[in-house]
């Protein structure tokens, strides 16, 4: 048995696409898990801005996010799949140029599996590329299929000709299924294994940031999210070996930025980021950490909100979605204005700047009109705080997915893709205009 595995992030093929603090994460510890198990394990991660030949991209991205370890992809404009000619963006395939993938594959060790990840169900296009470019080079090699794309379209995931689909993004559903293939991984029967391990970015030449998760799954069900749905439980790592992990990231990788990974971090603070940030505040590593995936108002404290500041965490991003009651109960019911403020009184008292706090409001949901984007604006503005419009992108298995009216969108995960549904939804015009709105908004404040 040939004992080289190959792990892919493939490139995304996408209207636009940025590296905020983007790693494959559950790649990572996989790779941590089957090295440890004695297979030679080789990495191409096709979004790596720091690989050697990659080339600079078009334009650097924010001064701000590019001093914290993000930064903007090196993208080849490729044409436009038949369905997006009406859309007035360019396609492109970001990552790696594919001459110099093709070229690093023809001289590494021929592998007998090559497992290929893929975070968007709409990014599928960069999981049958690297597929295909598979098949020219080595026949005979397994290739095995993960990720949110075969979850969520399983059937559409079976046409391509992958030798195994792995569904399921829980990490125990995944070990199981690869332990038929890997009988070494079936000792791992616990989130307890699964996290005994560090994730392995070691196989990384350099690294600007490392990123952690602090716990498995989330408590809510929002009705345009899926992440809830496709785990059996909600489950906490300790925080000592939390902690652990963030103090050998700074020691190994000698890392400034640090991003968490949680859908949940404030969920039950107190079995485990609390403890953990009361642990940071001792350590006192000058480490910058961030919260792309926004925190949920509903669990800020006093405490953890002055915590945070102490422990230098410079990226806080917050979910509202909306301002209107009626929208706030009829999709999950996560969050209400009294507790929005509250929060945001929690980290103004702890010393943020409202400047430094940043909202989420959901943009494009089914049902919803200009006007009610609008006094969400105004409600956030009003505040002093600055909303983020986040782009409703229509998942498969979320209630809201099926008030879509587009039919297209359940044959083709390509019409899931966000920008493609704001344009084809023709609710790109009002976009834009709040957009404009919110800068006039930041421009005057």
């Amino acid at each position: 048995m040939n004992e080289h595995i190959l792990l892919v992030n493939p490139w995304i093929y996408d209207f636009t696409a940025y590296d905020l603090w983007m790693k494959p994460l559950g790649l990572l510890y996989l790779a941590s898990h089957l090295k440890n198990s004695g297979y030679k394990v080789t990495l191409l991660d096709c979004m790596d801005r720091h690989y050697p030949f990659m080339p600079l991209p078009d334009h650097p991205g924010p001064k701000r996010l590019k001093s914290v370890g993000c930064g903007s992809y090196y993208r080849e404009k490729i044409p436009k799949p038949a369905q997006f000619l009406s859309i007035p963006r360019y396609w492109s395939r970001f990552g790696i140029p594919w001459d110099e993938v093709k070229k690093q594959l023809k001289e590494i060790e021929p592998p007998g599996w090559v497992f290929i990840t893929g975070t968007m169900t709409y990014w599928y296009p960069g999981q049958v590329a690297f597929l295909n470019l598979v098949r020219q080079l080595w026949g005979k090699t397994q290739v095995i299929i993960g990720g949110w794309y075969p979850t969520l379209c399983s059937e559409h995931a079976h046409q391509w000709g992958f030798d195994r689909i792995i569904e399921g993004i829980d990490p125990l559903l995944v070990i199981k299924q690869l332990s038929s293939d890997f009988k070494e991984l079936s000792t791992i029967t616990g989130y307890k294994e699964f996290f005994s391990v560090k994730p392995a970015f070691d196989l990384y030449k350099k690294l600007d940031y490392t990123v952690v998760l602090t716990s498995i799954g989330c408590p809510f069900r929002c009705t345009y999210c899926a992440s809830g749905r496709y785990f059996s439980e909600f489950w906490r790592r300790p925080w000592e070996q939390v902690l652990d992990e963030i103090t050998y990231d700074y020691e190994n990788y000698r890392i400034q930025d640090l991003a968490f990974y949680d859908d949940a971090l404030l969920y039950r603070a107190e079995e485990s980021f609390l403890p953990l940030l009361k642990a940071l505040q001792k350590e006192r590593l000058p480490l910058r950490f961030h919260l792309p995936n926004s925190i949920h108002a509903r669990y800020v404290t006093r405490e953890i909100a002055e915590l945070m500041r102490e422990c230098n965490f410079e990226t806080l991003r917050i979910s509202l979605e909306f301002s209107d009651v009626d929208s706030q109960k009829n999709t999950g019911n996560k969050v209400d204005n009294f507790i929005f403020e509250k929060a945001i009184q929690s980290f103004i008292q702890a010393g943020y700047a409202p400047e430094e706090l940043e909202v989420y409001l959901l943009f494009g949901l089914p049902g919803l009109k200009a006007k009610d984007y609008e006094l969400s604006i105004e409600y956030v503005t009003d505040l002093g705080l600055k909303p983020r419009l986040s782009l409703f992108s229509p998942l498969p298995g979320t209630p809201d997915f099926e008030k879509v009216i587009m039919h297209q969108i359940k044959d083709d995960p390509l019409f899931q893709n966000k920008i493609a549904y704001l344009y084809l939804s023709e609710q790109n015009e009002l976009y834009e205009a709040l957009q404009r709105k919110i800068s006039k908004y930041t421009f005057f404040h």
